[in-house]
């Protein structure tokens, strides 16, 4: 097939031919929206709505129990998004590529196994799960479906870890050496220096 010069349509006999145009044409920086990931947040409070940008991805869905959450939720962007109240309605939403599951722990794992399902892609909050055995029942969903899981667990791992000034890879370097021994037996308190979820007491 022939096209002209920019590449739209040239006729070939009578009959019309056409090209799909790069997107570099559309100016430089534009991202179609179908390159782009989808994500549903099911719990719109204080974490759900800290999420809405990371890792370039468009909203296009919340969920929450909470009829002034879902509110806030739905403030989150510019644009008319889908609001649901039934965690398994975004789920089943076509549109959504991600679900982000931003609830209370104890229903994390019957989400993730939920969305995993559905064929969706999951982000969860720490704590996973609130058991080993909800833990091993994620694990076996993602792999069953094949789908992707990602725990947010980034503090853990930033240089500074949790703000305490202390230098994470070092740390990380010294147990994967197995110079301490495994398994590992660590006491946390604030008598050692870290007194758990310090930010949110």
């Amino acid at each position: 097939m022939k096209t002209n010069r920019r590449g739209f349509l040239k006729t070939l006999g009578g009959v019309a031919a056409f090209t799909i145009i790069p997107r570099h044409v559309l100016g430089k920086g534009f991202i179609a929206p179908s390159d782009q990931l989808t994500k549903g947040i099911i719990g719109t409070g204080g974490m759900g709505r800290n999420h809405v940008n990371y890792a370039g991805t468009r909203l296009v869905a919340v969920c929450d129990v909470d009829k002034n959450h879902l509110e806030l939720g739905k403030q989150l962007v510019n644009e008319k998004i889908a609001a649901y109240h039934d965690f398994r309605d975004l789920i089943l939403d076509p549109n959504v590529d991600i679900v982000h599951i931003a609830t209370p722990p104890h229903w994390h794992g019957i989400m993730s196994v939920e969305a995993a399902k559905a064929g969706k892609d999951i982000w969860c909050e720490k704590p996973m799960t609130r058991t080993i055995g909800e833990g091993k029942r994620v694990m076996e969903a993602v792999k069953q479906y094949g789908r992707i899981f990602r725990l947010n667990t980034r503090f853990r791992f930033m240089s500074s870890f949790y703000g305490l000034g202390t230098p994470m890879k070092p740390l990380k370097k010294l147990v994967q050496s197995g110079m301490l021994g495994w398994p590992l037996k660590v006491t946390i308190s604030k008598h050692t220096g870290f007194d758990w979820k310090f930010f949110w007491v």
